[in-house]
């Protein structure tokens, strides 16, 4: 487990046991007057537009005002036609923050578009036998799964999260879990003959069922079902042990939920998804990453802008990746483009191709490219990915060739890399160090995009601090050719160019050298130096440190 860290100062005088409404005006009032530091660089960045915010606090209201050199506030009182409107439903979310719990929230839209902030609370843990693989290949098989499997790998902010009932879950009955048990064994095994043969033909599946003591085994055989509860079978392929009652019955009921999933201790974690923050912004097309400009919520959450992987401080693993430049002449590939020969390179080693929807474009309803033109996912781990239908299919060396041609063709900015959490936090699915992550981002859409547009780094999305061209590369304007035309901060996909003094300026720490400005402009008056004739040699050579993409059973 990771130490607690010590809990944000602003906070740390606030009794965490205060009766509800007590804690909830004491909370608001350090938000209020506390939260922010107008001397601190950070507000300058994060606020160099007015932003009008109103604050519910389970029934206290009061407003803030963030304005480029001034802040104010005020109790009792919201702001007509706010920015955003933060509304905390949850008393006890807010006790168990401020008790120092640093656990990170899942994501997710509601069918209003509203963002919900959402509590992760145990489901279930998924144990496999070490040589079978991952455990949502073996849940993916039965029905009663359905919504879990559809929730998975899919982005936080992409599908909207299912309604769910307004009213709370009885409290559990003796005997009420075994019922429910029984009747899952039976309505399990009533799937559709042709369903169960191509599910279990040729991989038949043991599954044991723990759900605080009441035990059951289910066997799915090639040649039929069975089933016995309370009893566990020898050998099981797959072990599911439910800690919390109340979430069983409410899974057992079939009661519609959101879930989450994370690969924990090798093991596969399902979460319900349990909205305790809503926040209604008045850019729809905003990201969640805006959030990350509110001091009280950073502060509070202590989250990391991006996705993050559990007991992060302990993981050792390496983190990379980058944006490859797109209309640059570099060393060998002067006559080939750049990110063509990278991602064939690995593509032509691969020993499993993934290609998925792109759920950027999905979620904020790409109007200029096509969401079939997402990512791209090479290595052995993942052959334990799990799209939804409809979203991704295992593709042939040449379909991933022609699907980076067409990404390419539409001006789509490639980035390569290795992310643990998109693996282990996104999809479920282990990262052993075969798991290679590659998209085809758009100025409009892509949530590596926001990041850099809300403030977070560009690198962020893939890997953390790899901001700035690839090293050996620099960038400069002419100012005697350019003529402030702005037609190379029209084509930043990043929105980092502006015009300084009348001429084209981009910081070189944050730019990419993806060359979009380099081909727009009319006066060639930007160019790319290539230190390095190696530079991409060299970020290949650095990701194979990270990644094997290729087929290791064939290895010696």
């Amino acid at each position: 487990m990771v130490e607690p860290k010590e809990r944000p100062s602003i906070f740390a005088d606030i009794d965490s046991e205060l009766p509800e409404e007590q804690l909830s005006k004491l909370f608001l009032k350090v938000i209020l007057e506390k939260s922010v530091d107008l001397s601190n660089p950070l507000y300058k960045m994060s606020f160099k537009r007015t932003y009008k915010v109103n604050l519910d606090i389970c029934g206290q209201k009061g407003y803030q005002l963030y304005e480029p050199t001034e802040y104010s506030y005020k109790y009792g009182e919201f702001l007509d036609d706010p920015d955003f409107t933060f509304i905390y439903r949850d008393i006890d979310y807010i006790r168990e923050k401020l008790r120092g719990d640093k656990s990170r929230p899942a994501l997710g839209r509601d069918s209003d578009n509203v963002l919900q902030v959402c509590r992760k609370e145990d489901l279930f843990t998924a144990y496999t036998k070490a040589e079978v693989g991952n455990a949502q290949l073996f849940i993916v098989r039965i029905p009663f799964f359905k919504e879990i499997i559809q929730d998975l790998g899919a982005s936080q902010q992409t599908l909207p999260l299912r309604d769910e009932p307004d009213t709370s879950i009885t409290p559990v009955k003796e005997g009420e879990i075994a019922s429910l048990m029984k009747d899952m064994l039976v309505e399990t095994g009533n799937m559709p003959e042709d369903l169960y043969q191509k599910n279990f033909k040729g991989q038949p599946m043991k599954i044991n069922w723990d759900i605080d003591g009441y035990i059951a085994y289910q066997n799915f055989e090639e040649m039929g079902y069975k089933y016995e509860f309370g009893k566990h079978i020898e050998d099981a392929d797959i072990t599911l042990k439910f800690p919390n009652t109340i979430q069983a019955k409410k899974f057992l009921s079939k009661i519609p939920a959101n879930y989450a999933a994370r690969i924990v201790d090798k093991k596969l974690n399902i979460y319900y998804k349990k909205p305790v923050l809503s926040v209604i912004i008045k850019d729809r097309d905003a990201s969640a990453m805006v959030l990350g400009k509110f001091p009280f919520y950073t502060e509070l959450s202590k989250i990391e802008i991006g996705p993050q992987v559990e007991d992060e401080e302990k993981d050792t693993r390496e983190n990379y990746g980058h944006y490859i430049p797109v209309n640059i002449p570099v060393g060998d590939f002067e006559n080939v483009p750049v990110p063509y020969k990278v991602f064939e390179h690995f593509i032509n080693k691969a020993s499993n191709i993934v290609l998925r929807t792109c759920p950027c474009r999905e979620r904020y309803e790409c109007k200029d490219h096509s969401i079939e033109l997402g990512c791209i996912f090479m290595g052995d781990d993942t052959k334990n990915m799990v799209l939804p239908e409809g979203h991704g299919y295992v593709a042939t060396k040449e379909q991933a060739l022609e699907h980076l041609n067409k990404a390419m063709a539409e001006g789509l900015v490639p980035l390569l890399g290795r992310n643990v959490a998109e693996a282990e936090g996104g999809h479920g699915v282990e990262d052993t160090g075969k798991f290679l992550s590659g998209c085809f981002c758009c100025d409009c859409c892509c949530i590596t995009v926001k990041y850099a547009q809300y403030g977070a780094g560009v690198g962020t999305g893939m890997g953390g601090d790899n901001t700035g061209t690839l090293k050996g590369m620099t960038i400069t304007v002419d100012e005697d050719k350019c003529n402030g035309c702005e037609k190379c901060i029209e084509a930043c996909p990043f929105n980092l160019r502006v015009l300084k003094d009348g001429k084209s300026f981009v910081d070189s720490k944050l730019c990419i050298g993806c060359g979009r400005c380099l081909k727009v402009c009319p006066q060639e008056a930007i160019s790319f130096d290539v230190q390095d004739a190696e530079v991409i040699d060299k970020f290949i050579a650095k990701m194979e440190s990270l990644v094997d993409v290729e087929d290791n059973s064939m290895k010696a």
